[in-house]
């Protein structure tokens, strides 16, 4: 599947996929083209990319990379540095075998144990305490920290890679994001109605009762989408 089209053709700007997982469009960018800088004493600092991008203009963020970055979001947020998470990320996709492992089914039922075993192999005392940071061991089996957990939760897989990604940030309506929905553009999942679909129309100025009766959603639905916007 990681192959088909619809994984691997541009869908998002850096902008926008950004947004979408609630992170900073500096990290994101960051995250998609890597990093360089000198620093006081000389010594050039660099990170290579951790997401898969495709083209320079444009929608330049693939459905794969969107799922790399939202993980990636899931480890920032269990406040992780992320320099300390980098060599993480080789180190899953070498012993995962997967080039893009982030996005692969393998980090939800092996991650846990694959970061530990990088634990007791680093040397580097922030490395090890990062991934301290990211999984503990419980009734003797290594498992993902809740916050972790928590964004795993909201992945559903196919043929062991992400398919839908229940965004975060949407408390009061469920907004999934799939390559095969909608173009992979935010959608109300219970009606399949894109999310920009109900905004264009209520800043045109319709009213939000019309717009839910003829998408058929609740007005507190609307509502929250509007919320989410602002």
């Amino acid at each position: 599947m990681i192959g088909d089209f619809r994984y691997v053709t541009p869908l998002y700007t850096k902008g926008q996929a950004a947004d979408l997982i609630g992170v900073p469009r500096q990290s994101f960018r960051n995250w998609a083209v890597g990093y360089a800088y000198k620093r006081m004493d000389g010594v050039i600092v660099a990170a290579e990319p951790l997401v898969t991008t495709a083209g320079s203009h444009g929608p330049t963020v693939p459905f794969v990379g969107f799922a790399e970055a939202y993980m990636l979001a899931a480890f920032r947020s269990a406040k992780v540095p992320m320099q300390r998470i980098r060599p993480a990320v080789r180190w899953l996709e070498e012993h995962i075998g997967l080039g893009q492992a982030l996005a692969s089914e393998r980090l939800m039922t092996d991650g846990a144990e694959v970061l530990w075993d990088f634990k007791e192999y680093t040397d580097d005392p922030a490395e090890r305490e990062a991934i301290d940071g990211l999984v503990v061991v419980r009734s003797g089996q290594q498992v993902f920290r809740p916050v972790v957990r928590d964004y795993l939760q909201r992945v559903t897989y196919q043929d062991g890679w992400m398919r839908m990604i229940h965004l975060p940030g949407y408390e009061r309506v469920e907004v999934t994001v799939d390559p095969w929905i909608n173009g992979g553009q935010p959608t109300v999942a219970r009606r399949g109605i894109r999310v920009a679909d109900v905004l264009s129309r209520a800043r045109a100025g319709e009213d939000w009762r019309d717009i839910a009766d003829d998408y058929d959603l609740q007005l507190n639905e609307v509502e929250a989408l509007l919320s989410q916007a602002a």
